[in-house]
């Protein structure tokens, strides 16, 4: 098989927040990793007297946990203030994110109602001059691909 040109980074990933799923609010300048876990499927298996090898099934799915790292700012409106504010309140928050930049006919990857799990608070060390980062983790029950319109 030829050696694919078609890969791609994340250098242009659009990230939007959503605390509705339908009002999306651009963060991408702030975000800087995206990291999803879970959704791993469930299986069983079961051995008989007869036959060598065991009969295996599928069951149901673990939630996501996605894990966004962003720049800490003091502004209301950018992903430290939504994070916090959904993780505090115990209310909802959407993620989506596009790697190729959510220009039209770009893939893009958006979460079920999700849940903030971890307190989004600043964290760093003394010594460091790198920008002091925040880490959100939200847990929902699907991550749907599109394509944007």
């Amino acid at each position: 098989m030829t050696q694919t040109t078609g890969g791609i980074s994340f250098v242009n990933c659009k990230v939007e927040f959503s605390a509705n799923g339908s009002s999306w609010t651009d963060v991408s300048g702030m975000a800087s990793t995206i990291d999803v876990g879970g959704g791993a499927r469930a299986t069983g298996e079961a051995y008989t007297f007869d036959g060598l090898n065991a009969i295996v099934r599928r069951g149901k799915a673990e939630s996501y946990e996605i894990t966004i790292e962003s720049i800490y700012t003091e502004a209301t409106n950018e992903a430290y203030a939504m994070t916090k504010t959904a993780y505090e309140a115990g209310s909802d928050l959407y993620v989506r994110w596009s790697p190729k930049g959510g220009t039209s006919g770009n893939k893009m990857f958006t979460s079920s109602v999700g849940i903030v799990t971890d307190p989004p608070y600043p964290k760093g060390e003394a010594g460091s001059g790198d920008p002091v980062l925040i880490t959100t983790k939200i847990k929902c029950t699907t991550i749907t691909e599109s394509t944007v319109a």
